[in-house]
């Protein structure tokens, strides 16, 4: 039962989502409305476009900017010797994340932790948790030999919160397959169920838009697709709309060609409005990008950002499910998707376990 808002606030509550895009900042926005909702003051620690996103979405509450390790991506379809020479300066920011989060829990008396993906943000001063769908991280086959390292590094990590909590079911259907399951042994881990801000819609819209694009994700990768869909779309008659997934800058609806329409980002409602009206959609396969589509009874055809070797894992997995399609992005072809007769994706039967709050009630109700 939520508490009235009302009443003077429960508990303070930090909240420090990973900063790398919008996906962490957005699957804690049903977390942080139920923590707001029942009484607790919630402080957010962010950066960056998380921030930016969180501030508009949560106006009322209090937000600190947290900086911290931007890893820099190649142009390749690799990542591996990108990723390994930041490793070095990664452990250096996790220390430095840690300073300032142990300085926040003081200044702002904070009685319980919620750290979404980033590592340095732990403490020994409250109860903490750590928000994850990755325990098992996927390793290229030419570079298994790291995998242990890689998987004691983010151990090592991830036991230094209290709970564990995984945004998915803890029996199938499993959203995140062998990265999240089995739980890491001798630490509290719960299964919290699909976390988007959005839900299903009683609305019935005419589908008018024969592709909805939602890109995401870090550069330059974003920026090649996108150049990919832009020169394309150009040469098919069809109707093609753009979601290019840069906050902060224009709102408003513009052409980049006569039949390819343009977002620079959207508000939840246009967004919703858009997924109902797409016969089809293509989107990158991050993972708060696929809760969100579920969220919203839509499949895509899923377009891994290269080397992304999660997203890589999470496209074939679902394909293979057959929940999802997928089409990697060297020989992405729109009339290959146009065409196809194979994937009708108007509806989503797939039903997951949606939020549970319980976890989540218990938690901050235990502070």
């Amino acid at each position: 039962m939520l508490k009235s808002k009302n009443l003077p606030a429960q508990k303070s509550i930090l909240i420090c989502p990973l900063d790398w895009g919008l996906g962490h900042a957005s699957r804690m926005v049903p977390i942080i409305k139920r923590l707001d909702a029942g009484g607790h003051r919630v402080v957010v620690a962010a950066d960056g476009a998380g921030l930016k996103f969180l501030q508009n979405y949560f106006p009322h509450l209090k937000f600190i900017r947290f900086p911290g390790f931007k890893p820099q991506y190649s142009r390749s379809n690799t990542q591996v010797f990108q990723m390994l020479r930041s490793v070095p300066k990664a452990l250096k920011s996790f220390k430095k994340d840690h300073r300032f989060v142990e300085k926040i829990i003081i200044n702002q008396k904070i009685d319980g932790l919620i750290s979404d993906n980033r590592f340095g943000a732990y403490t020994n001063q409250v109860p903490s948790v750590f928000i994850t769908h990755q325990l098992h991280i996927r390793i290229p086959a030419f570079w298994l030999f790291l995998k242990p390292l890689v998987d004691a590094i983010n151990t090592h990590y991830i036991k230094r919160f209290d709970q564990l909590w995984i945004p998915d079911s803890l029996h199938e259907p499993r959203l995140s397959g062998k990265l999240s399951f089995p739980a890491l042994q001798n630490l509290n881990t719960y299964y919290i169920g699909v976390q988007s801000r959005f839900s299903l819609s009683d609305q019935n819209l005419e589908k008018d838009i024969d592709i909805l694009f939602l890109l995401s994700g870090p550069e330059p990768q974003r920026s090649l697709l996108e150049e990919k869909i832009i020169a394309q779309s150009a040469k098919i008659p069809a109707s093609f709309c753009l979601l290019r997934g840069v906050p902060g800058m224009n709102s408003a609806a513009y052409h980049l060609s006569k039949n390819l329409l343009a977002y620079d980002h959207a508000d939840d409602q246009t967004f919703s409005t858009l997924i109902q009206r797409a016969k089809t959609i293509v989107a990158r396969a991050g993972y708060s990008s696929i809760m969100d589509l579920i969220a919203l009874g839509r499949t895509a055809w899923l377009v891994p950002t290269p080397g992304q070797t999660e997203q890589e894992y999470l496209a074939a997995y679902l394909n293979k499910k057959q929940w999802f399609k997928t089409i990697n992005q060297q020989q992405f072809d729109l009339t290959k998707i146009l065409n196809s007769n194979t994937f009708e994706n108007h509806e989503f039967s797939f039903n997951p376990k949606t939020a549970n709050f319980e976890v989540i009630d218990n938690w901050a109700d235990s502070l």
